[in-house]
């Protein structure tokens, strides 16, 4: 009887997208047709500091697209605590910061090399092959740094680079760190374990009839009984 029960599968373990093809992202010539980062400096209403942005580029690695039909859109890159780049999303936004195109930098690759019928190199057809790319938080990668700042949660990436731009880096132990989850779904075990003992201040997105709060709510508390000294406390800032 036992030996026909199903072996749990252990999770697959991560591959990792290319690190050089990551650091083409962060050229810095290339921020100047970034729409998302000159929006940042000349066009958002409360105006940001030069320098501000400069920093929160670095701290999120952000990029830009150059060539292709995505050209000048933003790379958002999925880092995790051990540096490891995850995925990347690759976001294109009028001058109203509203995205207008969304897309993945592997996938943007992908197409680049069936069009000139070229093989894929051998990282992105190991990577191209995984169930899940985005396997991590946006902005995890600033939990090793700051190991004891609360954590701030939001959905959206570029949520996150506006909770920092507006409320303030991460200058003292108390002050907190923006991450984000990508999306709804992503409220996920798997993702939020690397929270363990940490304070976590979850701002859901706005949703018709509240029902991601009341979601993601009933999941953190299911989520606090599995780690150990992590709380999840809710916000209802943005609704």
């Amino acid at each position: 009887y036992f030996r026909n029960q199903p072996k749990p599968q252990p999770t697959p373990e991560p591959v990792f997208f290319d690190f050089d093809t990551f650091k083409q992202t962060l050229q810095p010539e290339r921020y100047e047709q970034n729409t998302f980062i000159q929006n940042l400096f000349y066009r958002v209403q409360f105006p940001f500091e030069i320098d501000e942005v400069t920093k929160m580029i670095q701290l999120y690695r952000l990029g830009t697209v150059a060539s292709g039909y995505r050209a000048g859109a933003n790379t958002f890159p999925f880092i995790d605590i051990n540096q490891n780049v995850r995925a990347i999303q690759v976001k294109q936004f009028d001058e109203q910061n509203h995205t207008t195109g969304t897309d993945f930098l592997h996938s943007i690759i992908e197409k680049h090399h069936a069009r000139n019928n070229k093989p894929l190199p051998e990282w992105l057809e190991a990577y191209t092959k995984q169930s899940k790319v985005i396997s991590c938080l946006f902005g995890e990668h600033l939990l090793s740094k700051f190991q004891s700042s609360p954590v701030a949660l939001v959905e959206a990436p570029k949520t996150a680079i506006y909770g920092m731009l507006y409320f303030g880096f991460p200058e003292t132990p108390e002050s907190l760190i923006w991450l984000a989850v990508y999306n709804k779904s992503s409220f996920s075990f798997d993702k939020l374990k690397v929270l363990k003992g940490r304070f976590v201040y979850v701002f859901p997105d706005l949703s018709k009839d509240g029902s991601t709060f009341r979601e993601w709510e009933s999941k953190a508390k299911e989520y606090e009984s599995r780690l150990p000294g992590t709380r999840f406390i809710f916000s209802n800032l943005l609704e």
